[in-house]
């Protein structure tokens, strides 16, 4: 059974991988011809509704000629910059709580 997380996870790895076929102007049947996936199996993974593997996604990538970084740097983009303003929050509390103490 899948989890929604790992749902989400899909979905988001998924989109990454349309929009950059989108940006390239491939269409699924182009990819299709390109590839040893029916449109059909790519749309899906396109739209978070199958499992994908790490191999499928490497070999999706190649089909794309692009780095498998670029997807997963695109897909979890914004889980990164909110980490990363969630240390700042708390590297601005303990810099509050200290500058507090020191008065």
């Amino acid at each position: 059974m899948t989890s929604n997380l790992e749902l989400d996870i899909y979905q988001k790895i998924g989109k990454a991988l349309k929009d950059i076929r989108l940006e390239k102007k491939l269409t699924l049947q182009q990819i299709e011809k390109m590839s040893d996936q029916y449109a059909t199996r790519i749309s899906k993974a396109e739209n978070g509704k199958v499992n994908l593997s790490l191999g499928w996604i490497i070999h999706y990538c190649n089909v794309l000629d692009i780095n498998p970084a670029e997807v997963f740097t695109r897909a979890f983009a914004d889980d990164f910059k909110s980490k990363q303003l969630d240390l700042l929050f708390d590297k601005f509390e303990t810099y509050k709580s200290s500058q507090i103490l020191k008065e």
